[in-house]
């Protein structure tokens, strides 16, 4: 119901609010717990929530609508069925017996015929009573008598078969009934045993088999990285629902595999399929969303390529605007420059103004831009979303919102574009109308240990989630679904031989994860401290293979903006005082976390043997030491700990 509703509310709060309205129903209606009528059960829950202001009074339709269904999904979860009795029941069926289901349950008939649907012996009933319905209980022995005035049946032909002693033999004989008592004593203590645990210590161990998995000689590496995308597509899945959010686009090419893993949550999750979200697929880049934005050349400020390549040759910012490459060739011959050589402070030179005045150019430009402009707000139109309505939700990888602010720029700054990545790691220049969170880690409103952890190796996160198209260079009427795509042939090679591979793999362990995690009630902090955990223990440990598939990942990355380089690189930070970047990392080691982990693949390249005897266990050691230090020791004794230790 939380995640459905999207609840401002934790698991144990909700369950004890329920426990509170079972006890007073109790004591306000004179009955057992079992006989108390379901809907006055839910009418009692759904009034202690509005008041706690947890459900509107508008809300209130959809959670009463929602509860039995949201019962039987917890019901069916935990239940598994006796083959012995069923085969029992069926043989005695066959036999021109009649099977009554009677039953000390507090939901409705309805929802034992659910229930009974679920398990494929639906039809193997000729009625059901369940004690809610008719406000008795077996456990009172008032339940029988009434049902067998009902059927007009000689209690002496009935045969009573359950496991409770009391309810179902005791006070069955009690009333004329013969009886057996099924000998559950095992099932019933395995029930009670059941009661004890730690849901966090469940996590980490289904966490823990899933690393252990990835970690075997037969698998492809990194496909752990399944349990950081199916966080990212469960929160964005209760965001979606808490923030009532009717569409999601999905953005190229990362969106892709991001789409494909949210659908097949929300298929597993969802309760009502009315109350589905619309998923669509948005295939843009930056280069694509820069066609769209473009102003008028004498207002337009290129802040993108400002912000990133403030440097850069006339050819590349040519290119930039998907110029022709003969009117290219032909401007560059015009403005007489060095079409390949860079111009420092680009936008505020010479050449740039030059550039300005050159008729052809402008005359490309404004045709252009008024092209792509009408193409991309065809293929907006073309998903059918009311986005004057509802605004545009966007779904990445991240990092900053580069096309996130240039959607927004394309709708004239009117329609609200909020953009919802997996990682936030820039922020820009945030708008009422452009908010943007970081579901897994976020840079707003501030950083803390696990973020450091988990925003380290970056780039990954995309190579690991690559689509098996091209990339988007701009829009047209008379393209293919209004996109112009280019496959780099590196890309394509990898996605073919490794990422598609690699993706299945991962997609059969979110499957695993829906299953295993299902039952568990975890809250968000537990999955980031688990998550924290497992992401120190992946960018520290890299053995000889895994380092072999990041250097053949980092032939397959392409840049489609400024320079086009491919290849992941690896920037060693310059540190102007070693003692004092010394004394930093052994205070908080997670904010060198993004160097550590970039330390082994690039050794590897220089001499595999160095790399080979890199200390990252020790590294690791220190981590943990660390950790408990400032977390478990350190918490105790400072007043303003975070100024220093946040």
């Amino acid at each position: 119901m939380i995640r459905e509703l999207g609840l401002p509310i934790s698991i144990d709060q909700l369950y004890f609010i329920r426990q509170e309205s079972v006890k007073y129903l109790i004591k306000e209606l004179g009955k057992e717990d079992v006989e108390i009528p379901y809907n006055t059960l839910k009418e009692e829950i759904c009034k202690r929530l509005i008041n706690a202001d947890v459900v509107s009074i508008e809300g209130k339709e959809d959670f009463i609508s929602l509860f039995e269904d949201a019962d039987v999904r917890s019901e069916s979860d935990v239940q598994y069925l006796n083959q012995d009795v069923l085969d029992t029941l069926k043989y005695f069926k066959s036999n021109g017996g009649k099977v009554y289901l009677v039953s000390d349950f507090y939901g409705s008939k309805t929802m034992f015929e659910k229930l009974l649907t679920h398990h494929g012996i639906l039809d193997l009933f000729e009625d059901i009573y369940s004690s809610a319905a008719l406000e008795k209980s077996k456990h009172t022995g008032s339940i029988y008598e009434p049902i067998l005035s009902e059927l007009s049946i000689d209690p002496s032909e009935v045969m009573m078969i359950g496991d409770n002693l009391r309810s179902d033999y005791t006070n069955a004989i009690k009333s004329g009934l013969n009886a057996y008592q099924l000998p559950h004593k095992k099932y019933l203590k395995k029930n009670k045993r059941n009661n004890f645990g730690n849901d966090k210590k469940d996590l980490k161990r289904v966490i823990n088999r899933i690393y252990k998995t990835c970690h075997k000689g037969s698998a492809i590496p990194y496909t752990e990285y399944i349990v950081f995308y199916h966080t990212f597509v469960e929160r964005m899945y209760e965001t979606a629902k808490r923030k009532n959010l009717k569409d999601l686009f999905f953005l190229s090419r990362e969106g892709q595999y991001l789409k494909k893993l949210f659908d097949s949550y929300q298929d597993f999750a969802q309760i009502d399929e009315t109350r589905r979200i619309n998923t669509h697929y948005l295939k843009v880049s930056r280069q694509a969303t820069l066609q769209i934005a473009l102003k008028d050349i004498n207002v337009e400020d290129f802040g993108y390529l400002q912000k990133k390549y403030s440097d850069i040759s006339v050819d590349d910012f040519l290119q930039a605007v998907n110029c022709p490459d003969e009117l290219r060739t032909q401007i560059i011959i015009d403005l007489k420059v060095e079409g390949k050589t860079n111009v420092e402070g680009f936008f505020s030179s010479s050449t740039f103004e030059d550039l300005k005045q050159n008729k052809p150019f402008t005359d490309y430009y404004d045709a252009h831009r008024k092209a792509s402009h009408n193409a991309f707000k065809t293929y907006i139109n073309s998903f059918n979303s009311d986005i004057e309505k509802n605004g545009i939700n966007i779904v990445d990888i991240g990092w900053g919102g580069t096309m996130q602010e240039a959607i927004y720029k394309f709708f004239d700054y009117k329609i609200p574009v909020t953009g919802y990545y997996l990682g936030l790691g820039e922020i820009y220049d945030i708008q009422p109308k452009t908010k943007r969170y970081g579901l897994n880690y976020s840079l707003m409103p501030y950083t803390d240990y696990n973020e450091y952890i988990l925003m380290a190796n970056m780039q990954l996160y995309e190579q690991f989630s690559a689509a098996d198209h091209g990339s988007a260079v701009g829009y047209s009427l008379d393209a293919k679904n209004y996109t112009l795509e280019y496959h780099k042939p590196e890309e394509k090679w990898l996605y073919d031989n490794h990422i598609k591979t690699h993706q299945d793999d991962m997609f059969g362990l979110h499957k695993k994860l829906l299953e295993n995690l299902e039952p568990l009630c975890y809250s968000e902090e537990m999955m980031q401290d688990v998550m924290t955990k497992m992401a120190l223990k992946v960018g520290l440990f890299q053995s000889t293979k895994r380092l072999k598939f990041l250097d053949t990942l980092s032939h397959g990355f392409y840049q489609n903006v400024g320079d086009n380089q491919v290849g992941i690189s690896y920037e060693p930070p310059k540190f102007k005082s070693p003692i004092k970047e010394l004394i930093k990392f052994l205070m908080t080691p997670e904010k060198y976390f993004r160097y550590l982990v970039k330390l082994k693949p690039m050794l590897f390249k220089k001499n595999k043997l160095v790399a080979f005897f890199a200390p990252m266990y020790l590294i690791y050691l220190y981590f943990k030491f660390n950790k408990y230090l400032r977390f478990k020791v350190f918490d105790r004794f400072f007043r303003l700990k975070f100024n220093a230790f946040k």
